[in-house]
């Protein structure tokens, strides 16, 4: 017998409108691992998953990891609220970032606005996400997912200057982002139509998702149900095909410029 196809999912709030009917069980013969995006790469690289709403920069880095079509995806064409670098002094003086451990995409769209956008060379480090601990060791870190929306929405930024990176970005390009979507080796006809219905039987649910979410975050179900109808988008179209292009042509700067400063 055949195993169940392993789909990799995030539990942000961000991709509910496109996971929720997968977790809610509503789709049988599936099998649904969810983990941070981190991780979630790692398992696909691995052969571990079948298909993962996953990082963009997974797809730009090995474009044998097809986006699934019309499928989804979550991007923001402007200001994200939940990718946040928080920095305890002004950005041109940042020396050194500590990045979130669970993140792939933000972290490499911190690296390319921090050498390419703002003409910065600060050190990396790879940090479990906790703020005082990071910036107690470095001038800047990087938070992403509900914690950075939690944050965001509550004003939590002490004395710190906080950076939208969905809006540096498209300050910078002109463009929208794509934080994620559904990655595959090969997305077959099957795979492709069991994402899609995921996303017609949840995207109707985002009341019922603003709801629950907003209790389990301890945010406003107003809150949460702007954020997923207004600031996050989910229709992968012309713009965020030449957005996620324009990333991965940035990538490829990135590794050349990084290659004349590193051992």
């Amino acid at each position: 017998m055949s195993r169940l196809p392993r789909i990799g999912v995030v539990s942000y709030l961000n991709a509910k409108p496109l996971t929720w009917a997968l977790e809610a069980g509503l789709l049988p013969g599936v099998e649904v691992v969810s983990d941070v995006p981190s991780v979630l790469g790692a398992e696909l690289r691995a052969g571990r998953l079948d298909a993962a709403m996953l990082s963009a920069v997974v797809h730009v880095q090995d474009p044998s990891f097809q986006v699934v079509p019309d499928a989804g995806c979550i991007s923001a064409d402007g200001p994200v609220q939940s990718v946040l670098l928080f920095c305890r002094v002004p950005i041109e003086r940042v020396r050194s970032v500590a990045l979130d451990t669970s993140s792939l995409c933000a972290a490499a769209l911190t690296r390319v606005l921090c050498r390419l956008a703002w003409g910065l060379e600060p050190t990396f480090e790879a940090m479990a996400p906790h703020l005082p601990s990071m910036l107690t060791a470095h001038d800047a870190a990087l938070i992403i997912g509900d914690p950075g929306l939690v944050r965001y929405v509550a004003q939590d930024t002490g004395h710190y200057q906080v950076i939208d990176l969905g809006e540096a970005w498209h300050e910078w390009t002109g463009l929208p982002f794509v934080f994620a979507t559904w990655l595959s080796r090969q997305p077959t006809p099957q795979l492709t139509a069991l994402l899609r219905r995921a996303r017609q039987l949840s995207a109707p649910e985002i009341p019922h998702i603003a709801r629950s979410e907003a209790a389990r975050l301890g945010l406003s179900e107003a809150v949460c149900q702007t954020y997923l109808t207004e600031v996050i988008h989910y229709d992968y179209g012309p713009r965020e095909a030449e957005g996620l292009a324009r990333f991965g042509a940035a990538l490829a700067e990135l590794d050349e410029l990084e290659g004349r400063y590193l051992p």
